[in-house]
């Protein structure tokens, strides 16, 4: 809702964001039991051959281990990934490039992985997950060695198949990673060709992220709106916000944290009902965020009443709104002109027809045609009536030339 002059925008969320942070990744998940072998939904490496898609070259000791879903050699290929030279110990996993030795050996995993993801127990499947956001984190650092581009098709395969995993820990890891592949980039320059590779392996993963956001798993969902919050395309980020309205408090403090700076986003005007949330700590958070948007006390004070389960308090409102020259009365009245309360509505209309705006009387004209209430629609037309009445004659009209008797 654009709340007009004296609403401007004003970024200062850390605060905000800290506190809504907190909040909601006190989530817990607990795994659910490992589930049912298909061989058909597995994830193999039959691909066509390509510079990311090579021919199969025979799997390595350590990736036929994998491909038979081997605990021991998990972890082999864990250490193998994460191992830093002695310069660098203490540091990071991605302050140092992966090496060409270390890279072809994640390669080869990638492929064991790829075979036997589905014999690993729910665990170490979450550790898969894991170990693919290790590997793309370090190839982002230069230099990479040039095979990196192969492993961004097994490494999507792998999360796909994640996100569609029965156990919720796994699926919830799998978007984790997903979170930071939208900033994803190789450690070295690339040319258009291979951009077009990245943004297609990128693309791929979107629709079945996007997916989670009805994941009965109040853990996973809120997993998918933070990955997706990280997402800067607006129009490809937008569907979290439909978990602003989620049963659970913390996904919904995660749709205000992940969102709090992107207005056109998460609107003001689907902010404005938290106002009023069941559980304080939302209702706190989204005074917290309109405030940073740049609304006043006074402001938030009137926003509440639009949104008061009490419809005489929602349509004490009217009033304030029309002594105020601080903001666009049309686009509150609007809101107030489709109140589920008859009277509401009522009182918004008379106010809207005393507003000499094309806005306001095609509101006017709207409920006239639409409003629930014949009640209504008969008082809109008779408004309508009376303001086409008062209007001069048109240029040429019989009644600006009246004829002498």
């Amino acid at each position: 809702m654009p709340l007009g002059r004296g609403a401007q925008m004003g970024l200062g969320f850390v605060g905000v964001a800290g506190l809504l942070t907190a909040a909601g990744l006190a989530m817990t998940m607990a795994p659910s039991g490992a589930p049912v072998a298909d061989p058909d939904q597995s994830v193999t490496s039959e691909t066509s051959s390509t510079p990311e898609n090579p021919p199969a070259q025979p799997l390595t000791a350590r990736a036929g281990l994998l491909a038979q879903g081997d605990v021991e050699s998990l972890v082999q290929a864990n250490h193998a990934l994460r191992a830093t030279s002695e310069s660098d110990q203490g540091e990071s996993d991605s302050a140092e490039p992966l090496t060409e030795d270390q890279l072809n050996a994640w390669l080869d995993d990638l492929a064991g992985l790829g075979s036997g993801f589905r014999r690993f127990g729910p665990v170490d499947r979450s550790r898969v997950m894991e170990l693919v956001g290790v590997g793309l984190d370090r190839m982002t650092v230069s230099p990479v060695p040039d095979r990196w581009i192969e492993a961004l098709t097994p490494s999507a395969e792998l999360l796909t198949v994640g996100l569609a995993d029965a156990s919720p820990a796994v699926r919830a890891g799998a978007a984790e990673v997903l979170g930071r592949v939208w900033a994803w980039q190789p450690g070295a320059p690339i040319w258009p060709d291979a951009e077009r590779t990245v943004a297609t392996w990128k693309n791929r993963l979107h629709t079945p992220l996007v997916a989670l956001l009805d994941d009965p798993e109040p853990g996973v969902r809120l997993a998918t709106v933070i990955a997706l919050g990280k997402l800067p395309i607006d129009a490809m980020a937008e569907p979290a916000v439909a978990r602003i309205a989620d049963d659970v408090p913390a996904v919904r403090m995660q749709v205000l944290t992940s969102f709090a700076h992107r207005r056109d986003v998460l609107t003001d005007d689907a902010v404005l009902p938290l106002l009023f949330d069941p559980e304080s700590p939302v209702a706190l958070a989204a005074q917290f965020v309109l405030k940073a948007r740049g609304l006043d006390d006074d402001l938030i004070g009137l926003a509440k009443l639009l949104y008061h389960p009490r419809a005489d308090l929602r349509a004490s409102a009217i009033s304030q709104i029309e002594r105020r020259d601080d903001i666009d009365p049309i686009v509150w009245l609007d809101r107030l002109s489709r109140d589920e309360d008859e009277t509401v509505r009522s009182k918004a209309m008379e106010a809207l027809s005393r507003l000499a705006s094309p806005d306001a009387r095609r509101r006017v004209a709207e409920m006239a045609a639409s409003d629930p209430s014949p009640t209504i629609r008969d008082a809109a037309r008779r408004v309508l009536d009376d303001l086409t009445a008062d209007l001069p004659p048109l240029p040429g009209a019989p009644d600006l030339y009246p004829r002498a008797n």
